[in-house]
Order: C-alpha cells, then sequence, then structure tokens
C-alpha cells in the first residue's frame, strides 16, 4: 500500500481538501477515482528549481492542515 492511500483516501475526503488547500493559496491537483482506487485519492504537486527548502515546508504545513481539517469536517457530518 503507498503512502498517498493512507494520507488522504477517499474521493470525498480528498474533494473536500482539495478545495480548502485551493483557498490557501496551494496548487496541488486531486487525482481520484478512474485513475485511482476509490480508496486513494491523492494530490500531484510540482516542484520547481527555484523553490526553498522554506517553500516546500510551507506546502507540507497547507497539505496537512487542510487533509486534517477535511478529515474533521466529514466526520462531524457522520
Amino acid at each position: 500500500m503507498s503512502s498517498a492511500r493512507s494520507l488522504i483516501g477517499d474521493t470525498r475526503t480528498g474533494r473536500t481538501a482539495s478545495g480548502l488547500i485551493a483557498r490557501a493559496g496551494l496548487i496541488a491537483h486531486l487525482v481520484e477515482q478512474p485513475a485511482v482506487a476509490s480508496d486513494a485519492a491523492r494530490f500531484r504537486l510540482q516542484a520547481m528549481a527555484d523553490h526553498t527548502a522554506d517553500d516546500i515546508d510551507a506546502a507540507i504545513d497547507i497539505l496537512d492542515t487542510c487533509i486534517r481539517a477535511a478529515r474533521q469536517s466529514i466526520a462531524s457530518t457522520r
């Protein structure tokens, strides 16, 4: 099992996180079914040569925060 599968998971979580990530200013493309299994949503990002370590750290923080918020939001509606 890939780490991306356990990181995001289902399409609903991915779609919710995608909106949050975009509002936070990060460009991350959601890859969902049928390109991946229904429980294996993931994000595709591109790094450029001029991105710094701080840029990467900021992107990771945004992803982490938004994915956690998406999970909490979905859990509260179940």
